[in-house]
């Protein structure tokens, strides 16, 4: 990192002025993203989360079932705080668990820390994995914690622009990420061209309104004679059960988290962004209520900031014969 970043809020705030633009300049296009992976790598930093998912979660009872009842244990992998994150990666490739898609060559855009395309390796028995981020941090984390020789590869690069061959892949995964991708379209374009034929790309992200990364992709798709939406999903109720369950039914353990990692002295200023990088503000306002008096300012500030439509989507996209 060639700026240092005080504070979590800053680094906050730094990519919500990003995320509120909605086109970049071809020429603006490389700072924005140094810019993004400088943020990322500080909230990383910050709040010390070297080898951990880094998504919302989902609660689903259903699906927490049958994850359990894989012959799979993920504490041989990482010793996680709740299952929720690997539920949702569960339900992100639970289709291709389904129809047996195993030993094939699986790609993660986005990967962060790595743990997930690690589980991912896991289910589907893949031949071979590579995860990709734009940030450094984050592949020399995922590089320490879960490389593998001949298996398990991480390498940094942009989405918009793999450095991969042509239908090199047979499964591509993209899971909370898109939303930071300045120019959305051409990661689609990426994925097309590196999804071998019959391969599948699973995708799943919050729907941001500037980004409008759902239905820039279903336009992208009515263009393309080679891709089929197979399934697609609003899992969004599933996202949030997940994110009330750890923010405000667990309340207790992230205000103590939150209160180690920033100390007291600065926690009413900072308490908020890391809340809400757990998804608080995705929450419908109802939802928010803490017990804590210390939080009251917390909670209004949430309860102003949130509102009520909002959605998180799945799909699952088939590369055809041509």
């Amino acid at each position: 990192m060639t700026k240092i970043i005080k504070s979590y809020k800053q680094a906050a705030e730094q990519l919500a002025s990003h995320m509120g633009i909605e086109n970049f300049e071809v020429t603006e296009l490389n700072q924005v993203k140094h810019n993004i992976a400088e943020n990322y790598s500080a909230w990383i930093q910050h709040l010390n989360l070297p080898n951990r998912f880094l998504n919302w979660g989902l609660k689903d009872n259903t699906l927490c079932n049958e994850y359990i009842g894989l012959d799979f244990n993920f504490s041989e992998v990482y010793r996680a705080e709740d299952i929720y994150s690997q539920t949702l990666l569960y339900y992100l490739i639970k289709p291709l668990i389904t129809k047996q898609f195993f030993n094939k060559r699986l790609l993660d855009i986005g990967c962060g820390n790595g743990v997930g395309l690690k589980l991912s390796t896991k289910l589907l028995n893949t031949q071979y994995a590579l995860g990709i981020d734009l940030m450094e941090l984050s592949i020399r984390n995922a590089t320490q914690y879960y490389h593998q020789t001949n298996r398990i590869n991480y390498i940094q690069a942009d989405s918009e622009h793999l450095p991969l061959d042509n239908e090199s892949f047979d499964i591509i995964t993209n899971l909370e990420s898109s939303h930071l991708y300045p120019r959305i379209e051409d990661f689609f374009s990426e994925v097309e061209r590196v999804l071998a034929p019959n391969g599948f790309f699973c995708y799943a992200d919050m729907h941001f309104k500037i980004r409008a990364q759902d239905s820039k992709l279903e336009h992208f798709i009515k263009t393309r004679k080679n891709l089929k939406i197979i399934q697609k999903s609003n899992i969004t109720k599933m996202v949030q059960a997940s994110i009330h369950q750890r923010v405000i039914v667990n309340e207790k353990a992230s205000y103590k988290r939150a209160n180690t990692l920033i100390g007291n002295n600065r926690l009413k200023d900072e308490f908020y962004y890391i809340i809400n990088a757990t998804g608080l503000w995705f929450l419908p306002y109802w939802k928010i209520s803490f017990q804590n008096p210390l939080l009251n300012l917390v909670e209004k500030y949430a309860r102003y900031h949130a509102w009520s439509r909002k959605k998180y989507f799945y799909y699952l996209i088939q590369k055809v014969e041509s």
